[in-house]
């Protein structure tokens, strides 16, 4: 049973950051959602990739191998970054995560905020017109909203350490992104979607299935190929709920 035309241009969208094959309606619905930066390989992407990995890759770290577990990690993500044209947006991200993993392996101190500098610096040093990529600014300006606003301190006055807890996380966080990437999206744009939280907390989870199925697709599995029908309808018919909510989407 083959994928369905619509089915197969939104799974190369969320997978390989294809975004040429999508309809000008579903388009507008995930920007009128505030669902764009899910069709918009990010961090988000790569950690998704990276996760599936991610348990062999930290047992090789604490054993005598662990510099084959870096070698192993490096050459996952970056064989991502490639398979997917390299956005700067995810180049971005592929930097920190390959300076955040290189620290881990050699026990130094992390500091995420000097890690999210270095990384630009060397981006920039490179290609300075990575500099002027919207893309590439938009995802600078997410990844330091969630480390100067998305403070853990805020949600450590949530007493529950369960569901509460990651929900009060999740949402914080998706605001912190929100809310550091608003300037940017006005500016650009002239446009802001005000549900762009609401929407990650289904979304990231549904594109997450959604990537990992996919995998399987991939593969050869055709019994995964209704799965990811599913997943792909459900996270549409919700974007249809959160695009129907009043002013979901405003322009200056």
């Amino acid at each position: 049973m083959p994928l369905s035309k619509d089915t197969m241009s939104q799974l190369m969208a969320l997978t390989l950051g294809k975004r040429e094959y999508l309809s000008p309606e579903l388009k507008s619905l995930y920007r009128n959602a505030g669902g764009t930066h899910i069709l918009a390989l990010s961090g988000m992407h790569l950690g998704i990739v990276y996760g599936m990995c991610r348990i062999l890759i930290n047992r090789i770290f604490y054993t005598k191998y662990k510099w084959f577990g870096v070698i192993f990690a490096l050459m996952l993500i970056w064989s991502f970054a490639l398979l997917t044209g390299c956005p700067m947006s995810l180049i971005r991200a592929a930097v920190m995560a390959s300076l955040l993993i290189t620290l881990q392996a050699t026990g130094r101190n992390r500091n995420i905020l000097d890690i999210l500098s270095l990384s630009v610096s060397i981006i920039v040093m490179t290609d300075p017109a990575a500099a002027f990529d919207i893309g590439f600014q938009l995802s600078c300006a997410a990844m330091l909203g969630i480390i100067l606003i998305a403070n853990p301190e805020i949600t450590d006055y949530v007493r529950n350490e369960g569901s509460i807890k990651f929900l009060v996380s999740a949402i914080w966080i998706s605001f912190a992104a929100q809310l550091a990437t608003a300037p940017l999206c006005i500016w650009y744009f002239h446009s802001l979607a005000l549900y762009s939280t609401l929407t990650s907390l289904f979304a990231i989870p549904i594109t997450t299935a959604i990537i990992y199925c996919s995998i399987g697709i991939y593969l050869g599995w055709e019994f995964m190929i209704p799965v990811v029908e599913f997943l792909i309808h459900l996270e549409n018919t919700l974007m249809e709920s959160v695009s129907a909510l009043p002013y979901s989407y405003i322009t200056f």
